[in-house]
């Protein structure tokens, strides 16, 4: 063979076999040099890492009023799923068991909507006065809101512009432009929930596939199949065990209502299943709605403090020995991991993303699962 046609192999040997080459220089002895390198690999891999996860995040901030009514969508068709499946056993065309089912569920969220609406409109127009009789009852509390009465007055004499209740006069035009650009993204985003729910739960699988398609290999797209699969079934089982428990809940609070003196037993029963939903945050705000109606329902601070404690007592059986024994240890996860997932998604989509935050952390745990799984077999 001519030189010059030996020249482009001789020089493409090189480039092929120099990180070959490198290596065994690293692993012949040259371990001073490689520590370096290894460190400002794994310095670039974070960052690469750390910039995809803020991109990621703000993405799913910026673009929440799609996000969030998609994913809850997901969530609902997970949680409905049994129930359109029964109704196939049974004869019903899917198209119908899906409508029909996710007409029904709208109709009870409406009612429940309907139900604590009522008393929290109530509530919320005696605001003034539910704060001065949480004042007057609560006397020890006197001298820390009077210092604070002493900062704004301070406050107001040094910017010399007194604390005066101003009036504003707004026409019909205005209050009527307000609420429909108040409740123009309300519909929106619930229209867009309400339909994508409807077609998921359709069109479940062949969307599943057309998602594993776009991966590389039959291996691969068997994982990501059994990923979409399995955090489906595992929301599924979880709120469908949670839906009992809570259902258990709501009667227990009921009772507790009925047996301590607070009015309407049965709204505090809804609330209490409602608000079951959420983990750590829903009790919390269950013991301290307890509180404040004790306060302004008993005569006594002590009889105050005993619905609360009740309901502590109940949540802390249930949490702790109830539903773990009920779920088992498959779908047992981390408090601490919970307990961040809420907060993170609480801070990133408000409440909606309280009740979204142990879904996404099922799902999560899921993923990271196969994803071990899937990188063991490669190895070996």
């Amino acid at each position: 063979m001519p030189d010059d046609a030996q020249a482009p192999v001789q020089r493409a040997k090189p480039r092929r076999e120099r990180r070959k080459d490198f290596r065994a220089v690293n692993t012949q002895g040259s371990v001073a040099g490689s520590a370096p390198l290894d460190a400002w690999g794994w310095a670039e891999r974070i960052s690469v890492i750390g910039l995809f996860t803020l991109a990621a995040g703000y993405a799913l901030f910026a673009m929440q009023a799609i996000i969030i009514p998609v994913v809850t969508a997901w969530v609902m068709g997970a949680i409905l799923r049994p129930i359109v499946e029964w109704a196939e056993r049974m004869g019903v065309p899917r198209s119908i068991a899906v409508i029909v089912t996710a007409l029904v569920a709208l109709l009870i969220l409406l009612v429940i909507i309907g139900f604590l609406s009522t008393p929290f409109a109530y509530w919320i127009g005696r605001t003034a006065e539910l704060a001065a009789l949480i004042k007057e009852k609560l006397q020890l509390l006197s001298q820390p809101l009077a210092i604070f009465d002493e900062i704004s007055k301070a406050l107001s004499e040094v910017s010399g512009s007194p604390a005066h209740a101003t009036a504003t006069n707004y026409d019909t035009s205005t209050i009527i432009s307000g609420i429909i650009s108040a409740l123009t993204p309300i519909v929106t985003e619930f229209m867009l929930f309400f339909f994508a729910m409807i077609f998921w739960m359709i069109y479940a699988n062949d969307i599943k596939a057309g998602i594993a398609y776009l991966f590389s290999g039959d291996r691969a797209r068997k994982e990501a199949r059994a990923v979409m699969d399995e955090a489906e079934n595992g929301v599924s089982e979880y709120f469908g065990t949670l839906i009992l428990i809570n259902m258990c809940l709501a009667a227990i609070a009921a009772g507790i209502a009925a047996a301590v003196g607070l009015s309407n037993p049965l709204l505090w029963g809804v609330l209490a299943g409602t608000l079951s939903f959420i983990p750590y945050l829903g009790p919390a705000i269950m013991v301290a709605t307890l509180f404040v109606i004790g306060l302004m329902t008993f005569p006594t601070f002590t009889d105050a403090l005993v619905p609360p404690i009740l309901w502590i007592a109940v949540t802390t059986v249930e949490g702790q020995f109830v539903t773990p024994t009920i779920i088992g240890h498959r779908h047992t996860l981390n408090p601490f991991l919970v307990f961040l997932s809420i907060a993170f998604w609480t801070w990133m989509w408000g409440p909606v993303g309280a009740f979204l935050a142990v879904p996404l952390l099922i799902s999560a745990d899921v993923l990271q699962r196969h994803l071990s799984s899937y990188s063991a077999t490669r190895a070996t």
